[in-house]
């Protein structure tokens, strides 16, 4: 199943900029934007190869403490200051070009970096490499990075690595010691007294490091494919992405996506909601709302109304808004996402940055809402 899946996954990511959507048609009505709970992106200024960029794939994005933009590229890690990046490759001591995820230790300011091939601590302009063979690391393909207290966990194709920061030591969770089915860990997250993990296939773990509790949260119709049930557990076992803040945890699966606040979940696929594709690479929590990256598109949504970003066959950019029991607005933009497939997202108040297959893309938020209105009935 995994390699049908990575496979799909593979073909999808090729043919991205042939997926519009489902564009719907001009119309007469219009309804009112006011009182979204969300700023609107006003517009996007995007970065290529002529601005520095050593590769047009851009997998995460990440701005550190200290104001510098940080970007993982199919070619290597950069970090942006002073408007011009900077590139750190396999010159410099990457241990592979293809960097996966990022997250800072904002207590040193430390920079790890996930990557094909080890994971590595960028600190003070030096590298530092971890690999399977010379560390506790429990494989060399690193998909995800979370910091919570004194602890790096590391989601990888082998299962769950913990590195204790203050001793160096390391821990392992996999088929082994834990309730985890099959060790392929695709994300984890940080959630105050606890960590959930993504699991390829397996839905989510949530682990208790206090008591050393893991716990399972599956797809109950276990039908990867449809959520017979809407909102009665995760949308699927195939978890491509887990995210949490504000007591609320995200689920991204390649087949819809979930939310859970502790006591209820909800679940969203296309066709059935505003959700632009069931294909759900990653989720950005800013507050309780959530920041999608699709492979048709970004999406913002506190879980009842939608704002949906692509590019349509033109080259265009378009904006889509969805309230409850209302038609679809949409509004033509003046700018446009550099691809529909978005694979990262780090998001403020002020502005957000997203990587795609095709550069990378800054996007200013306005609460004025000032995009040029075009009114479509769907």
């Amino acid at each position: 199943m995994k390699t049908i899946y990575k496979l799909t996954a593979t073909l999808v990511a090729m043919g991205e900029i042939l997926c519009f959507c489902g564009a719907v048609p001009i119309g007469a009505a219009q309804s009112s934007t006011n009182n979204l709970p969300f700023p609107l992106i006003e517009r996007f200024e995007n970065f290529g190869a002529k601005d520095g960029l050593p590769t047009h794939k851009v997998h995460c994005v990440l701005r550190a403490s200290d104001g510098k933009l940080w970007v993982g590229t199919y070619g290597g890690a950069l970090f942006r200051d002073n408007g011009k990046f900077h590139l750190i490759s396999t010159n410099d001591g990457l241990s592979h070009r293809m960097v996966m995820c990022m997250v800072e230790d904002k207590r040193t300011g430390d920079m790890w970096l996930g990557t094909m091939r080890g994971l590595n601590r960028y600190s003070a302009g030096r590298i530092t490499t971890y690999t399977q063979t010379d560390s506790g690391l429990p494989n060399n393909v690193v998909y995800g990075l979370d910091i919570m207290d004194d602890t790096l966990w590391v989601a990888t194709a082998a299962g769950l690595g913990a590195l204790n920061l203050k001793t160096g030591s390391w821990s392992i969770y996999d088929q082994n010691n834990t309730v985890m089915h099959e060790p392929w860990v695709y994300s984890v997250t940080g959630a105050k007294d606890r960590v959930f993990v993504g699991v390829w296939g397996g839905g989510i773990l949530e682990y208790e490091p206090a008591s050393g509790i893991f716990k399972e949260h599956r797809d109950p119709d276990r039908d990867f494919h449809f959520d017979l049930a809407p909102d009665d557990g995760p949308v699927s076992d195939i978890t491509s992405w887990v995210a949490w803040e504000d007591g609320v945890l995200w689920q991204a699966t390649y087949f819809g996506m979930s939310r859970y606040d502790g006591s209820r979940w909800r679940t969203w696929q296309e066709t059935k909601s505003p959700l632009p594709s069931n294909f759900v690479n990653f989720i950005w929590p800013h507050g309780r709302v959530a920041w999608v990256g699709t492979d048709c598109g970004l999406s913002t949504t506190d879980g009842n109304i939608w704002v949906n970003y692509r590019t349509d066959e033109h080259g265009d950019g378009i904006m889509e808004i969805a309230r409850p029991g209302q038609p679809m607005e949409t509004r033509k933009m003046t700018t446009a996402l550099p691809n529909n497939f978005v694979l990262g997202i780090w998001v403020d108040d002020r502005e957000a940055w997203l990587a795609t297959s095709d550069g990378l893309a800054h996007a200013f938020l306005s609460p004025t809402q000032s995009a040029t209105k075009v009114a479509v009935d769907q």
